[in-house]
């Protein structure tokens, strides 16, 4: 009856959450600065610029600590 159903039992990555809603907020940003166009202020230009560019730094340091994070989780139960 229910062969097609799958259960996904893995626990989550604990950043997974956050890595997402940072992905999509940059994301966005890209569509907005994509979308001002050759008249758009210079300093709306820049600052989306400048915001993409830290969103960036934070979601690879945010996979650094996941990574991190497994790596431990893996060592405690490695040690059990």
């Amino acid at each position: 009856m229910y062969k097609n159903v799958e259960i996904d039992l893995k626990p989550r990555p604990v950043l997974q959450e956050l890595i997402e809603d940072l992905t999509n907020k940059m994301l966005n940003y890209k569509q907005v600065l994509a979308g001002c166009g050759e008249y758009a202020d210079s300093t709306l230009k820049e600052g989306l610029e400048n915001d993409i560019a830290l969103l960036d730094q934070v979601i690879e340091r945010c996979y650094a600590q996941q990574e991190l994070i497994d790596l431990k989780n893996g060592q405690l139960i490695g040690l059990n």
